[in-house]
C-alpha cells in the first residue's frame, strides 16, 4: 500500500464501508480506556469473521500500520490504546458466535468478541458454565480480552484467574497466518486436553494481545450449582482479615472471596445504598430458588439496610455454592467456623447483591462521580502482610497530598486460588470525565453522578502516585493481570527469559505491528 488512504480503501473493499468507521466520536472512544487516552487511530474496523481479521492483518502489514484489538474497553493499563497515529483499532464484538458445545465433554468453543455474560446465558439452559465465568465487568468485557489481559472474579477463589480454564485459542498472527494452539489437525477436533506437549495455549494467556489476535477460545466447563448463598465478615485490622481469608482460601470452601475497606463502602453508600435500592433488592429476591426463599432473603437484606457497614475497618464477602440446600448449609457453617476466630459476621447485603446480579452495568466512575484508577498486585499469602505495611507507610505519608488534590486511596481485595491474594489499591480523584465514561456509565446513574471540573494538577499527581505504587509492587516481587503497558513485566528478568519472550514476539509478529509496546516489547 502506498498510502494509508489506500489501506483504508482496501479495508472498505474487504469489510464494507459501514465497517470502516472514521468518525471523530468512534475514533476518540477507541483511543481510550478507563484511565486515559492514547493516540487517535486512523479508523475503527469491525470484522465479522476470522477471515476478515486475516485480511485486515495482511493489509495493515503491507501498509506498515499498527493494529490494536479492543474488546469491552474496560482496561486501565493502556492495554489496547494506540500509541501512534499510524494505527487501526479492531473492534471484535461482532465475532460473538458459539461455534461448538459439547455437553458430554464439558467443552465450549466461542468467538473471542462475545461477552462473558452472553456466554454464561447461552450455557445456562444446558446446566453448564465456564469454570472461570467472568469478571465483574462481564456484561461488556469480552472473552478475548479476558484471556489476553487476564481476569479474576467469578470462580477465582476456587480456580484462580481466567487463564486456568483455557483449553485452546485460535489466533491470527502478525503475518496473517492462523494458529490453533490445541486443535488436532488429523480430526479438526477443538482442544480438549491442554497439557499435550509444550503448553502453547499458555503462551497466549495474559499476553496483553502482543503475540496475536485471538478470534476464538475453547474453555473448560463445569456443572452449574444447584443452590448458592453468601456470608460477610467484618475485621478490625488487616492482619486478621488476611489471616482469615488465607485460611478460607486453603480450605477451598468459597467460589468467590472479595472485599473492601469499610471507609470506601461508606463513601459509596451515599448514592449506592444497595439495600435501599429497589432494583437491587428485586434482583436479590429474583435470584432465589423459590418464592418463599425470595421473600426470606429480601426481608433479610431490607432489614439489614446498611448494617454491613460496621465499625470495623475491613469487610470480606464470601460467595458459596453447592448441589443442594443441605450441602450449602454445611459449607456456610464451615465458612463461619474458619472466619469466626478472626472477624465478626455482619449483614451480607453487598454479597447478596453481587451474587444475585454478577454482571451489573459497568461503573466506570467512583463515588460522587470521581474518576478512578484501580491498580493491583497478586502476592502469595505469606507476602501480603509485608506489602500492606509498606503500602500503609506510603499512604500515610501522602495524606496531605491526597487532600490537596482532592484524591482518595483505598484498598480492595479478592481471592485468587489457594495460594495467592489479589491486593488492589484504588485511587479516586475529582476530575472531568472522558468520553468513554459518558458513553459507558449506566443511564440510571448519570442523573445521580456528575463529572468534576478539569483538574490537571490532580491528574498529574495521580499519575505520579500510580508510578510509585507500581514500583512498590515490583519491589515486593508481585505478579499482575492486565499487564498492558503499565506493569514492568520484563524488568529484572533473567537474560534467557527476556530473550525467549522477545524471540516469541518476533516469531508471532515479525513486523511488531500487533499491539506494539504491550508487555514492554
Amino acid at each position: 500500500m502506498s498510502t494509508t488512504a489506500d489501506a483504508l480503501d482496501a479495508c472498505r473493499a474487504l469489510l464494507g464501508g459501514d465497517r470502516v468507521i472514521v468518525t471523530d466520536q468512534a475514533r476518540t472512544l477507541a483511543a481510550q480506556d478507563v484511565y486515559r487516552s492514547g493516540a487517535l487511530p486512523l479508523a475503527v474496523l469491525r470484522p465479522r469473521s476470522t477471515a476478515d481479521v486475516v485480511a485486515i492483518v495482511r493489509t495493515a502489514r503491507e501498509a506498515r500500520i499498527a493494529l490494536h484489538v479492543r474488546g469491552g474497553g474496560m482496561s486501565y493499563t493502556d492495554a489496547c490504546t494506540p500509541r501512534d497515529l499510524q494505527s487501526l483499532v479492531l473492534d471484535l464484538r461482532d465475532l460473538n458466535r458459539i461455534r461448538d458445545l459439547s455437553v458430554q465433554d464439558h467443552i465450549v468453543t466461542a468467538e473471542a468478541g462475545g461477552t462473558w455474560a452472553a456466554l454464561d446465558e447461552a450455557l445456562a439452559p444446558h446446566g453448564l458454565r465456564a469454570k472461570f465465568w467472568g469478571p465483574m465487568s462481564g456484561a461488556v468485557a469480552t472473552l478475548g480480552g479476558g484471556f489476553s489481559q487476564g481476569a479474576a472474579t467469578f470462580g477465582s477463589a476456587r480456580h484462580g484467574s481466567s487463564a486456568s480454564t483455557a483449553l485452546g485459542f485460535e489466533v491470527v498472527l502478525g503475518d496473517g497466518r492462523v494458529l490453533d494452539t490445541a486443535r488436532s489437525a488429523s480430526t479438526q477436533r477443538d482442544g480438549f486436553f491442554r497439557p499435550y506437549g509444550p503448553d502453547l495455549t499458555g503462551l497466549f494467556t495474559g499476553d496483553a494481545g502482543a503475540l496475536g489476535i485471538k478470534t476464538a477460545v475453547t474453555l473448560q466447563l463445569e456443572r452449574r450449582p444447584g443452590t448458592k448463598g453468601s456470608l460477610s465478615f467484618a475485621f478490625d485490622d488487616f492482619r486478621n482479615l488476611r489471616a482469615g481469608v488465607s485460611r478460607l482460601a486453603r480450605e477451598g470452601l468459597a467460589t468467590e472471596i472479595f472485599g473492601v475497606e469499610t471507609a470506601l463502602a461508606k463513601l459509596a453508600a451515599g448514592e449506592a445504598a444497595l439495600a435501599q435500592d429497589a432494583a437491587a433488592l428485586w434482583r436479590v429476591m429474583r435470584a432465589q430458588g423459590s418464592p418463599l426463599a425470595a421473600v426470606r432473603q429480601g426481608w433479610r437484606v431490607a432489614r439489614a439496610g446498611r448494617g454491613f457497614l460496621s465499625g470495623s475497618h475491613y469487610l470480606a464477602n464470601v460467595l458459596c455454592e453447592a448441589r443442594d440446600a443441605r450441602r450449602l448449609s454445611q459449607t456456610l457453617a464451615d465458612v463461619r467456623g474458619v472466619l469466626a476466630p478472626f472477624g465478626v459476621e455482619v449483614a451480607n447485603t453487598m454479597a447478596a447483591v453481587v451474587q444475585s446480579a454478577p454482571f451489573p452495568p459497568p461503573m466506570v466512575v467512583g463515588p460522587q462521580g470521581m474518576r478512578l484508577l484501580p491498580l493491583h498486585v497478586i502476592l502469595p499469602h505469606s507476602g501480603v502482610d509485608a506489602f500492606h505495611e509498606a503500602f500503609e507507610v506510603l499512604r500515610n505519608a501522602e495524606q496531605q497530598n491526597l487532600a490537596k488534590h482532592r484524591a482518595h486511596l483505598f484498598v480492595v481485595f479478592a481471592g485468587t486460588g489457594e495460594s495467592t491474594l489479589l491486593y488492589e489499591p484504588v485511587i479516586y480523584w475529582h476530575d472531568e470525565w472522558l468520553p468513554l465514561h459518558h458513553e459507558t456509565l449506566p443511564e440510571s446513574m448519570r442523573s445521580v453522578l456528575q463529572p468534576g471540573a478539569p483538574n490537571l494538577e490532580g491528574r498529574a499527581y495521580v499519575e505520579s502516585l500510580r508510578v510509585r505504587l507500581i514500583e512498590l509492587m515490583h519491589a515486593h516481587g508481585g505478579a499482575h493481570l492486565q499487564i498492558g503497558r503499565a506493569y514492568p513485566y520484563l524488568r529484572d528478568r533473567s537474560a534467557p527469559f527476556v530473550d525467549l519472550v522477545r524471540a516469541l514476539k518476533r516469531a508471532t509478529d515479525p513486523d511488531d505491528l500487533v499491539n506494539p509496546g504491550a508487555l514492554g516489547l
